[in-house]
C-alpha cells in the first residue's frame, strides 16, 4: 500500500472516531462552567492516552529524554533549538498546546451557549484548514534544511480541502432551518476556540517531530506526540481550574460527576484517544496533506449519531445530501495524486 492511501485510512479512523465527541458532549455538559467540565475530561482523556502510550508499537520510549525535548523550538534553519531564556518558549509549539488544551474545548463550549450552536460548530469546522497551514508551514522549513519536507500541499489540494469545508458547512447548516442566537462575544469565543485548537493539535504533532528529530518512523513519531498529549494535558489543568474560579465562582449549578456522565466521559476519552493517534498517524505515514480533507466527512457522520441517538432533527435534509456530496467529490478528485 503506498503512503497516500495508508494515510487516507488513517484519516477515515480519525474522521469516524471524532465524529461521536459532539454526541458525547452533549450529555456530559451540565452546569455553566466549560472550564470545569473541561478539567474532568482532560483527566479522562489522558488516562486514556497514557494507555496508548503502552500499546502504540515504538522502537524508542524514553520518555524522559524526550519530555526535555519538549524545551525546544524550530530554529530557522529548520534543525532544533534548545530554548535558552524564558521568552524563547513562547517559541515552543509545546508552550501553546499547553495553552490550547486548557481553553480550546472550553471556549467552544462556552460559544456554544452565548452563540447558536450551528455558528459554533460551524467556525470550529475551520480546524482542519488552520492545521494543514500549520503543517505546510512547517514542511517548508524543515526542507530548507536540506531534507525531505515531511509536509507538502499543493495548490488544487487547497481548492479541494476550500471545497470539503464548503460541503462540511452546508451538512452542519442543515441542521435547522433559522439561526436564533448571535453576539460578537459567541463569534469572538468560537474563533478563539479554533485557533487555540489548531494550535492544540500541531503543538502535540509538532513536538512529537521534535522529540524524536531526525527520526522519521511513523510509530515512534506517533507515541512522541501522544506523549506530548499527556504532558500538555498535566500542565494545562491547572489553567482549566485557575479559569474556573476566575471566570465562574462556585454557584449552585455546578458541574456533577453522576454515573452516567462518568459513563460518557469514559466514551470521550477513548474515543479522542482513537481518534487523535488515527489522526497523527494520518499525517506521520505520508507527505500528503491532501489526505486531511477526509477529516471533513466527520460533519456529517456527527449528524447522523446525532439523529439516531439525540433526537436532532434535520431540517433541511436536502442541504445535507448536497453538502455530504460536495465532500465525497472533493475527495475523490485527484485523491491519488500526491500534493
Amino acid at each position: 500500500m503506498n503512503p497516500t492511501a495508508r494515510g487516507a485510512l488513517w484519516a477515515v479512523g480519525a474522521a469516524v472516531s471524532l465524529s461521536w465527541l459532539p454526541l458525547f458532549f452533549l450529555y456530559t455538559h451540565t452546569g455553566d462552567d466549560p472550564f470545569l467540565w473541561r478539567s474532568w475530561l482532560i483527566l479522562f482523556q489522558s488516562a486514556v492516552l497514557a494507555l496508548a502510550l503502552v500499546l502504540i508499537p515504538a522502537k524508542d520510549k524514553n520518555w524522559r529524554e524526550k519530555t526535555r525535548r519538549c524545551l525546544y523550538y524550530w530554529g530557522s534553519d529548520g534543525e532544533p533549538v534548545r530554548v535558552r531564556n524564558p521568552l524563547e518558549a513562547l517559541k515552543t509549539p509545546a508552550f501553546w498546546m499547553v495553552i490550547g488544551y486548557a481553553v480550546d474545548l472550553t471556549f467552544w463550549v462556552w460559544a456554544a451557549t452565548l452563540i447558536d450552536p450551528l455558528v459554533a460548530t460551524l467556525v470550529f469546522q475551520l480546524f482542519p484548514i488552520g492545521m494543514v497551514w500549520l503543517a505546510a508551514r512547517l514542511g517548508r522549513r524543515i526542507a530548507a534544511g536540506q531534507r525531505t519536507a515531511p509536509h507538502a500541499i499543493g495548490g488544487k489540494h487547497w481548492m479541494l480541502m476550500a471545497s470539503s469545508f464548503l460541503g462540511a458547512a452546508l451538512v452542519i447548516w442543515s441542521e435547522t432551518g433559522a439561526v436564533s442566537t448571535l453576539n460578537w462575544l459567541g463569534i469572538a469565543l468560537a474563533l478563539a476556540a479554533t485557533a487555540f485548537g489548531i494550535g492544540s493539535f500541531w503543538g502535540t504533532v509538532s513536538t512529537g517531530r521534535l522529540m524524536t528529530w531526525p527520526d522519521d518512523d511513523p510509530n515512534d513519531l506517533a507515541w512522541a506526540a501522544t506523549l506530548s498529549a499527556v504532558v500538555g494535558r498535566f500542565f494545562a489543568l491547572p489553567l482549566t481550574l485557575l479559569g474556573s474560579v476566575f471566570f465562574f465562582p462556585p454557584t449552585d449549578d455546578r458541574f456533577e460527576l453522576t454515573w452516567p456522565i462518568l459513563g460518557f466521559l469514559s466514551l470521550i476519552g477513548v474515543f479522542n484517544m482513537a481518534g487523535a493517534v488515527s489522526h497523527r498517524y494520518s499525517l506521520y505515514v505520508t507527505s500528503s496533506l491532501s489526505v486531511q480533507r477526509i477529516m471533513f466527512f466527520s460533519p456529517a457522520l456527527q449528524m447522523l449519531w446525532l439523529w439516531m441517538f439525540a433526537d436532532v432533527s434535520i431540517a433541511k435534509p436536502q442541504v445535507l445530501l448536497i453538502g455530504t456530496a460536495i465532500v465525497l467529490l472533493s475527495n475523490l478528485a485527484y485523491h491519488a495524486e500526491s500534493a
